[in-house]
């Protein structure tokens, strides 16, 4: 029975065994299954699964603070358009310490940077882009009255005016324009990223009429278009070379109400008009008339014969001046250039002040000189920037550039301004200038005539009109012209106009410099002021050698 048993089991066991074999052949003869390899999942790292700890973002926060030069640019902040140039950005200090920055501005090459650290809490990170500019491309238009000028860029020419030339590469570019009949234009330009650069060129005919004059137009505020006869002609302030006869005048200044005038041109006359322009939506009849004013040439001032040379000097920057500004300013400021004396030199203002070239004052250029003032609080080329701006003429001045503590005086030729430059020749008199009291130079400038007594400083005064016929001034006065052959009148008249300032010059019935001061014009009449003796503190003699 156990042989039975034993026989049955091993059976049993044979038949598992073969079953086993069975299944294995059968799932290794089976063929693999097709999968779509758009549809497998891609390595391992690419798949998401959920971070059981996922990152905790605190509530404190600090800044990227994002600049640039020029300002302004748009800037991308992680992928995002945030702002303009300067801009704040805020972010999380528990965030990712990673970011990308790009500045970009039209005209300039575009600007990125990667940061690799977060701001602490509370704290600015500054971010500043220095923009280069992007070489390539700016166009440059032209335009001129009249129109028709022959165009030559660099040496190249590019057709007739109104003109717009294109594909410029940013940088500087000599342009000449040239029409017969009219003196030729040269002028260096300068073609910016950011700019429309456009400009506009009056040519002045080659030669004046035979019977002319010249008309001086300013107005208030300045920067009108002045439409001459139809023809545009600038902007204010300008002077004119026209013919004799009647001409129509008007000017345009946006925000101010348009002006009309004419005027008569005389032979060999000098006249002026003075608009005072009127803001859009007033009443034309509040505002003043405008001063037209002419003078004969033979009525003119006529300076002492001593002054010629600065005469002659001034005429000469000056016609260097209209060929070319740039070349002009670069000649005066040269210290060994014709401009450049020992005793006579040329030194050249903007309309607005600023020194723009003096050959002996390096440290000077660029800066707003009326708002310094010397030892006797008097503003350096107030009276000179008036006096420009009125015609011209003779005046002293105490020398910017004399280090000493009593200054040097000046004996200074101003020619009237013209396309924005201030010319003035002026003459080192090696003459110290004295120095005022405090109180003096306060009871100058008061209203009241009783401060001279209260304070105990003598000064004298006149008034004289306003308006005289004679530009010199009037003839009935003691402000006549002094031992050096010059009236301070056309000076007087210019600070008058301008609100009062004041002025050196020389006393009259004297010899020494003192210090006048003007006041503003008062019901057709101007009150002068000036030190007499006992009222100057000391009085240098001894040369200043500067």
């Amino acid at each position: 029975m156990n042989r039975r048993y034993q026989i049955v089991f091993c059976f049993l066991l044979i038949l598992i065994h073969l079953a086993l074999w069975q299944v294995l052949a059968e799932e290794e003869s089976m063929p693999e299954p097709f999968l779509d390899p758009d549809d497998m999942p891609g390595p391992i790292d690419d798949m998401f699964f959920p971070d059981p700890f996922p990152p905790v973002i605190g509530g404190d926060v600090g800044w990227f603070r994002i600049t640039s030069e020029p300002s302004n640019a748009e800037v991308i902040f992680d992928g995002s358009l945030v702002g303009y140039t300067p801009v704040t950005v805020e972010v999380y200090t528990t965030g990712a310490p990673y970011h990308t920055v790009r500045i970009e501005k039209s005209g300039y090459k575009p600007w990125s940077r990667e940061l690799h650290e977060n701001p602490a809490a509370g704290e600015t990170k500054p971010v500043h882009a220095t923009l280069g500019p992007d070489p390539c491309c700016k166009s440059l238009r032209i335009t001129s009255a009249p129109s028709g000028a022959q165009i030559t860029l660099n040496g190249v020419y590019q057709g007739t005016t109104p003109k717009t030339i294109d594909n410029l590469i940013i940088g500087s570019y000599q342009v000449t324009l040239t029409r017969s009949g009219y003196e030729t234009w040269n002028g260096n330009i300068e073609v910016r990223p950011d700019s429309d650069n456009t400009i506009y060129v009056v040519l002045e005919p080659s030669f004046a009429p035979i019977t002319s004059g010249t008309l001086m137009i300013e107005s208030y505020p300045e920067g009108a278009e002045i439409v001459l006869d139809r023809t545009s002609r600038g902007t204010t302030p300008r002077t004119l070379t026209l013919p004799e006869g009647s001409h129509t005048l008007v000017l345009n200044l946006a925000g101010y109400q348009q002006y009309t005038t004419s005027v008569f041109i005389r032979d060999k006359e000098n006249a002026r008009i003075t608009a005072y322009l009127v803001p859009v939506g007033s009443i034309p009849a509040q505002t003043p008339n405008p001063v037209i004013v002419a003078s004969p040439v033979s009525d003119t001032p006529s300076y002492p014969p001593s002054y010629v040379s600065l005469t002659v000097l001034g005429e000469k920057a000056a016609s260097q001046a209209h060929q070319n500004k740039n070349s002009f300013l670069a000649a005066v400021n040269d210290p060994q250039g014709a401009f450049a004396g020992d005793t006579e030199f040329v030194s050249v203002l903007a309309v607005n002040g600023t020194l723009l070239a003096d050959p002996a004052a390096a440290t000077w250029i660029g800066e707003e000189i009326a708002t310094y003032m010397d030892q006797n609080t008097v503003p350096y080329g107030q009276a000179r920037h008036a006096l420009a701006r009125h015609g011209g003429g003779m005046l002293y001045e105490n020398n910017y550039n004399n280090a000493s503590s009593a200054g040097e005086l000046l004996i200074s030729e101003v020619r009237a301004e013209e396309d924005g430059l201030i010319i003035t020749a002026s003459r080192r008199m090696q003459t110290a200038i004295p120095m005022i009291s405090e109180a003096t130079i306060r009871s100058l400038s008061s209203v009241s005539e009783t401060d001279a007594d209260k304070t105990g400083v003598p000064y004298q005064q006149v008034v004289v009109p306003a308006e005289p016929k004679d530009p010199t001034g009037p003839g009935d006065t003691i402000l006549g012209p002094d031992r050096n052959g010059i009236s301070l009148f056309p000076a007087i008249y210019a600070l008058a106009s301008e609100g009062g300032g004041l002025l050196y010059g020389i006393e009259p019935d004297g010899t020494d410099i003192t210090l006048f001061y003007v006041f503003p014009e008062t019901d057709g009449q101007i009150l002068v002021r000036w030190v007499s003796e006992p009222g100057r503190e000391h009085k240098e003699e001894d040369l200043i050698h500067s």
